[in-house]
């Protein structure tokens, strides 16, 4: 390795125990307490963290930390990368993220009628190819995906005393409200707000990805 390549690997070495050093001050926990997370050992993340001597670490171990921060290894090496796709997925894989969320009950599913704007046939112009559809507004029915702020629970009204104790003990653990849930709604509350004044010019694109991707790496569950 030449002089060139190890002062390289040394600022990457130090980007990663920077960005590790931070995370471990944000979520208030010491390197005794993130050894034991992810799996390792205390002496051998010390000597990773140290800022002297050849130790680096590898890519399994920046995998777990990764995973236990739940920040990309980008961020971990100091990288910014946007998660905001400009390519809209294929209807495949749309599909497939819809029955996803609908098999594993995260979403609710609802029937609504959304009132539409649209250009229907003019059957009474059928000469002129100028006037062959008109204007109107048109009522359509569709499926509504919604994540609700409430756990899925049963119906209770035709249970019996023993049933319904089940569902209110299970209330008692659990909580009335759903966790997830609640932060994906916050999640998108954000990203409109966000969008509309990235929109109107009113915040510059850098700030609004960068800020969106902090978002997502900030989510609990």
């Amino acid at each position: 390795m030449d002089h060139a390549e190890k002062k390289t690997k040394e600022g990457i070495q130090l980007t990663i125990i920077e960005t590790i050093e931070a995370l471990m001050e944000e979520n208030k926990i010491n390197q005794a307490t993130l050894a034991r997370e992810i799996n390792t050992g205390p002496a051998q993340l010390s000597k990773c963290l140290s800022r002297k001597g050849n130790n680096y670490f590898g890519i399994d171990m920046l995998i777990r930390i990764s995973d236990y921060f739940k920040v990309p290894i980008d961020k971990l090496l100091g990288r910014t990368v946007s998660s905001l796709s400009k390519k809209p997925g294929s209807n495949t894989d749309i599909c497939r993220e819809l029955v996803n969320l609908m098999e594993t009950g995260t979403v609710n599913v609802i029937n609504v009628t959304v009132e539409e704007n649209t250009y229907q046939p003019n059957k009474e112009e059928t000469d002129n190819p100028a006037n062959a559809f008109r204007y109107e507004k048109k009522k359509s029915p569709y499926k509504m995906f919604y994540f609700s702020n409430y756990r899925p629970l049963p119906n209770t009204k035709d249970m019996n005393k023993s049933e319904k104790k089940r569902v209110e003990s299970e209330l008692n653990v659990k909580g009335l409200y759903h966790p997830k849930r609640i932060e994906i709604n916050a999640f998108i509350e954000y990203y409109l707000k966000l969008q509309d004044l990235y929109k109107k010019g009113d915040l510059p694109q850098a700030f609004f990805e960068q800020a969106i991707e902090d978002r997502l790496n900030q989510m609990r569950y």
